[in-house]
């Protein structure tokens, strides 16, 4: 026995840290016995577990014993060794959970659950989670179960960032309609302090010393009174005023041990607010603490990460839409406008009121419908231009939305322009709903996608044409006789799998082509239809590894013949090359995936764009022509890439064009010297904004701010195996330059932005006799 044993591949070889762990331990103590009795069902189990890059668990026997591999061993945390211990004395705590499910599971009824929350204490602490697992029976040599196999995923993260992201999509509606400050501040409170289950919410402002914290009004749960008015800050002490004036996010979990919160009169201000536990989170503007918002909890409580996070997000978001209600109406529509952003003029902006059947368009919708930029849209005579039937499209994708619960939707449909065009538009909108749940107002965006619509249409007629020819003479004949075990001479077929013509071709041929990750699935398909003797027809696609190591893509159609016994005695049928057609598919999603890969990117850059122009703008109107400027930079830098079909640019085209609009009388004062070079449409880009920001400072307050300061632009490329690019911007004969108090968003853009879309180092030098910046990077 001893010997048979010992000749046995070892089924913990290679089993990680958890496979050395099985080794060593006594199982004999266990009710599995030693491991040199387990039978070949279990060592088959345990090894698969062990070898899996999944987190696996497993338990075996009527004690439910436990195993589990390497990535399930985190799930732990801090509990005990868990191994060869009992199911339910491991997870005690769920197992009105898990119990159920493995019983389940021993009964041999395999189960799977999705997102299951599950209450566990690994930390030392009741801890809220979710999980995806699946529980399938492991059966023994007598085909009795015998053990559970668990694969398990934590989701409990991306849960909670649901849970957060939906929270704040609905805080984002409900602020969406707010006008009044206080309104919104309110809403705010109410909903933060319903999510979170605690005692108390509140929002202030600062004055300008960053001591005195003014609230209006806060929210409370009815266990704790409100505390509204003014309170000092200098009461919590110089650590907590000191951190919440640089900004920092306060998380006290229990006032009573917190080291900056356990002296006599920090203690007093916190039992004056009847608190144990509290969130504060500090807004600083423009290097001032201007606002802050606080949430308390009347006992001690354990704020998680996401909880944090989630406060901080709302203190921003209170912050923005207070800031939106003080503003002018007119002006904060624009801003919408703005965030929504313009796909190099193809992308515009429109609104609807249902009480007044009003569309607010944006200049880019006008002239994307034919009529001229400022033209108030008469939305019956825009209702005449559909395309026959496909307005009622829009409405159907609109009311399938809300049937579903949705406020989003997507639709595609064409349109006549005045100028009698038919074009493709591709409609993405968001429905605001009222109290009986229809929309009040639409929201969205228009994408002329009739370049895309004629590429399909393209493609469409090419398939067409690929198999109208592969029908006129491109068919392969297949005739194979089962009670032989010959194929029939087919020279199409034969060249079709990569043979001469004259080669007769044997099912070994035909196997030898089969794509290695297709052969088993090809057997297993052919020989199910072969057993069910009611199958007669049959259709397939599978992919041939030709002799060139090319792929060919070949889709069959045929019958089987069978005898008055149902035996098979012939298969016959055609065979068609369909590589092109699968290379067309490919291409086509290409193009989708590339388009929705742009879209989102350029929005991604404007909404950075329009995000930090306004934190950092000391006026609206300072923040309007700085985020102007910014648009038409990256505008331009689109156009340049427009023209190389997004491929890349010209390195000489980007200076060139970001230079424009500073030359005409000045062109004696900038001056441009390297090489042209090819940049990817990444470098193109923020090389582009860079420059835009330099440029503008220059003017402002630089070298082109007066009648004889020069700017020099100069880069070269180093060869070898790492090509570099390296480019400097200087100036010269300008006023003295003073090293700024503070970073702007200009320099910010240039130093991090920049570095790290380049891949490389980016620096400015405020020197006396003029700023010079310096960008190392490779070319990708």
């Amino acid at each position: 026995m001893q010997h048979r044993l010992a000749t046995l591949p070892d089924f913990l070889a290679n089993g990680g840290t958890m496979g050395e762990r099985v080794r060593q331990y006594d199982w004999s103590s266990t009710p599995v016995g030693a491991i040199e009795t387990w039978p070949h069902s279990l060592r088959t189990a345990v090894s698969m577990m062990l070898h899996s890059k999944f987190p696996t668990f497993m338990v075996w026997g009527p004690e439910l014993t436990a195993f589990y591999n390497d990535a399930y061993r985190p799930m732990l945390g801090t509990k005990p060794e868990a191994l060869g211990r009992p199911f339910r004395e491991i997870w005690s705590e769920a197992w009105n959970v898990m119990g159920p499910i493995a019983e389940q599971a021993l009964a041999g009824e395999a189960s799977y659950f999705e997102d299951l929350p599950i209450t566990l204490g690994r930390k030392g602490y009741p801890e809220q989670t979710w999980w995806t697992f699946s529980y399938s029976p492991v059966h023994d040599e007598n085909g009795d179960v015998a053990g559970v196999l668990c694969i398990v995923h934590e989701t409990t993260s991306k849960v909670l960032g649901e849970q957060r992201l939906n929270f704040l999509v609905r805080l984002s509606d409900r602020l969406r309609g707010l006008h009044d400050p206080i309104e919104v501040i309110t809403a705010a409170q109410e909903m933060l302090g319903a999510h979170l289950a605690t005692s108390r919410v509140g929002y202030g402002e600062v004055e300008e010393t960053a001591r005195y914290f003014t609230t209006e009004r806060n929210w409370t749960d009815g266990t704790v009174a409100h505390r509204a008015g003014t309170h000092d800050l200098a009461a919590f002490g110089p650590e907590i005023h000191g951190a919440l004036k640089r900004g920092e996010t306060l998380a006290i979990h229990d006032v009573s041990v917190d080291p900056r919160t356990n002296s006599p009169e920090h203690q007093a201000a916190f039992a004056y607010l009847e608190t144990s536990a509290a969130v504060t989170v500090s807004l600083v503007k423009q290097g001032r603490m201007v606002a802050a918002l606080y949430v308390h909890n009347r006992t001690p409580r354990l704020w998680n990460e996401n909880e944090v996070k989630l406060i901080e997000d709302v203190a921003e978001r209170t912050w923005d839409a207070v800031e939106r209600a003080r503003a002018e109406t007119a002006l904060r529509a624009s801003q919408d406008r703005l965030r929504l952003a313009i796909d190099a003029g193809r992308m515009a902006v429109w609104e609807h009121e249902t009480a007044t059947d009003r569309i607010t368009a944006s200049p880019e919708l006008n002239r994307m419908l034919g009529y001229p930029a400022d033209a108030e849209l008469d939305i019956a005579e825009v209702r005449t231009r559909y395309y026959p039937g496909d307005r009622e499209l829009l409405t159907a994708a609109a009311m399938g939305a809300l049937k579903k619960g949705e406020r989003f939707f997507e639709v595609e449909y064409r349109f006549y322009r005045v100028d009698g065009s038919l074009r493709w538009l591709l409609m993405r909108a968001e429905m605001l709903l009222g109290p009986d749940g229809f929309p009040t107002r639409t929201i969205g965006v228009l994408l002329d996608i009739t370049d895309r619509k004629a590429a399909e249409e393209a493609l469409l007629e090419r398939e067409a044409e690929l198999m109208a020819a592969l029908e006129a003479g491109s068919l392969a004949i297949f005739d194979f006789d089962h009670i032989k075990g010959r194929m029939n001479p087919s020279p199409r077929l034969s060249e079709l799998y990569g043979y001469p013509p004259d080669h007769v071709l044997t099912l070994a041929d035909i196997r030898a082509r089969y794509h290695p990750d297709d052969i088993a699935q090809i057997i297993n398909k052919r020989d199910r239809e072969r057993e069910d003797t009611g199958f007669r027809n049959f259709e397939w696609t599978l992919r041939l590894m030709m002799p060139d190591s090319t792929t060919r893509w070949v889709s069959g159609r045929g019958e089987y013949v069978r005898d008055e016994k149902n035996n098979i005695i012939r298969s016959r049928g055609v065979v068609m090359d369909i590589t092109e057609r699968k290379r067309w598919e490919e291409h086509q999603q290409l193009l989708i995936n590339e388009l929705n890969h742009r879209v989102k990117n350029t929005l991604a850059t404007v909404q950075s764009i329009g995000s930090q122009t306004l934190r950092n703008a000391d006026t609206m109107e300072g923040a309007r022509s700085a985020m102007e400027a910014r648009l038409l930079a990256l505008s331009r830098a689109h156009d340049v890439l427009t023209r190389e079909n997004w491929e890349g640019a010209g390195l000489l085209e980007i200076v060139r064009e970001a230079m424009a609009p500073y030359r005409h009388e000045r062109e004696r004062r900038i001056h441009m010297d390297g090489p042209d070079t090819r940049l990817s449409p990444r470098m193109a880009l923020a090389l582009a904004m860079a420059l835009q920001e330099l440029a503008t400072n220059a003017v402002k307050y630089g070298a082109l701010s007066n009648e004889r300061g020069e700017v020099r632009i100069a880069w070269s490329v180093s060869d070898g195996a790492d090509k570099r690019l390296h480019l400097t911007w200087s100036e010269t004969n300008g006023p003295t330059v003073e090293i700024p108090k503070r970073r702007g968003f200009g320099t910010r853009l240039i130093e991090r932005s920049l570095a790290q879309d380049l891949h490389g180092k980016a620096m400015i030098d405020f020197a006396p006799a003029g700023i010079v910046c310096t960008v190392d990077a490779p070319i990708a």
